[in-house]
Parts: structure tokens; sequence; C-alpha cells
């Protein structure tokens, strides 16, 4: 006998302003900083914080988040971290597979970079309205779901711990990050959308609060003057 469906009810709900600039704020981090608030964002887990502030540099050497050679002696300047440079880098750090970034994963952001910046601006600025418009997911008498945001389809599948697929990121409206994630039946494991708004208003909350920090992966007491 076919087994009767459940009808689950989507529907727009609301949404609730937060506590962030509506624009995105103009952000500058010194490296200390950026290795701060990528510790917060909980990349750096059990790793002591001189190892993981030297991989945050081998990352650069390969042209993330700046492209090759723009930062550094050779080139008379500190790196300062853009929202983008941030959003990047917090990115990469979600793409670890086995705490490791394949070379092929590297190489797509840096391909798609334009399109990227594009993705973390639109990402924080519709965060509540437009693609990222919240919807309650309802499907039974007091169960239900509410998403909002931005989320983002990276295009990569990994099975086995191997890249098998890669392909151009796009954008999803939380609906359609349900949908794709309960529709995909492929053998490989993909990467489930990422909430990519979420991910972006941790980045600019942390950035206009984090200490200041000139030199080394520690904070000093003292708080960044906004």
């Amino acid at each position: 006998m076919p087994v009767p469906m459940k009808r689950v009810r989507v529907r727009a709900v609301p949404s609730t302003p937060d506590k962030l600039p509506a624009a995105l704020p103009d952000t500058k981090l010194h490296h200390g900083e950026a290795v701060w608030l990528m510790t917060q964002l909980g990349f750096r887990g059990r790793t002591s914080k001189s190892t993981f502030n030297e991989y945050i540099k081998s990352l650069r050497k390969v042209g993330t988040p700046f492209d090759r050679g723009s930062v550094g002696i050779a080139r008379h300047g500190a790196a300062n971290y853009t929202y983008f440079h941030l959003m990047e880098l917090a990115l990469t750090l979600t793409l670890r597979v086995y705490q490791v970034i394949p070379d092929t994963v590297l190489t797509g952001i840096i391909r798609h970079r334009a399109i990227l910046y594009r993705h973390y601006r639109q990402a924080y600025v519709e965060r509540c309205t437009g693609l990222g418009a919240p919807i309650l997911i309802e499907w039974a008498e007091n169960k239900t779901i509410s998403l909002r945001g931005v989320f983002m389809d990276a295009g990569i599948n990994f099975s086995g711990g191997r890249l098998v697929s890669s392909g151009r990121p796009k954008l999803l409206s939380p609906f359609e990050a349900v949908a794709m994630f309960a529709t995909r039946d492929n053998a490989a494991r993909p990467f489930l959308p990422i909430n990519l708004s979420k991910l972006s208003e941790r980045v600019v909350a942390l950035s206009l609060n984090a200490p200041l920090i000139r030199r080394g992966p520690s904070p000093r007491s003292s708080s960044r003057t906004r």
C-alpha cells in the first residue's frame, strides 16, 4: 500500500531587525586580529595559537585570502583584512576536510573570487530580506522550524575525503537550501548548503569588537576604538 504523504506548510514570516549596521561596515583588521576572529568562530579547535597563526600565514602563500605577493615584506606593507578577506578566509576554513584544505578547493575559491565577493555582500545585505527573507516550515501542530538568511551551495562534492566534483558557487533562499538538502541522492558526500548570512553576521559582529592586536596571535587587554 502506498504510504500517505504528510503535508508540510511553508510560509513567509516577518523579519526581525538585528542590531548590526544595515550597510556593510568598512572593516580593516591586522593579521593578529584576523586570527583572533577566526579563533572566535571556532576554526582553531585544539590547535595551539602559534600553529594556527602560522597556518593562516601559510594560506597567504597560495593566494588566500590575498593575491599572492600583495602583502608582506616584499610589498612593504602589513596585511589589512577587509570584510571580504575575512569572509574568504572563513569560507576556506569551513571547507576543510579532515583538517586539510584540498588544493582544488583553494584553486576554486581563488578562481571564483569576484563572484564570491558579490555573494558575501548580498549575504550580509539580504540577511533578513530579499533572498534571505525568513520562512516558517510547519509539519505538525507545535512543530515548526524558522529559517532565514542567504545560503550558498559551494558546488563541491567529496567522497572518502577526495574531491569528486566542483562547480560554480551559487546562492540559495532558505527554502531552496532545505530542498537541496532533502533531495540530494548521489553517493558522494556533498557539503551542505552554507548559511552565508549567518557567517557574515558573525564576521561583522566580531570585527566590530575585535581587540587591538598589532603583532602575534594573542589579543591585548585594550579594545579597538571604533
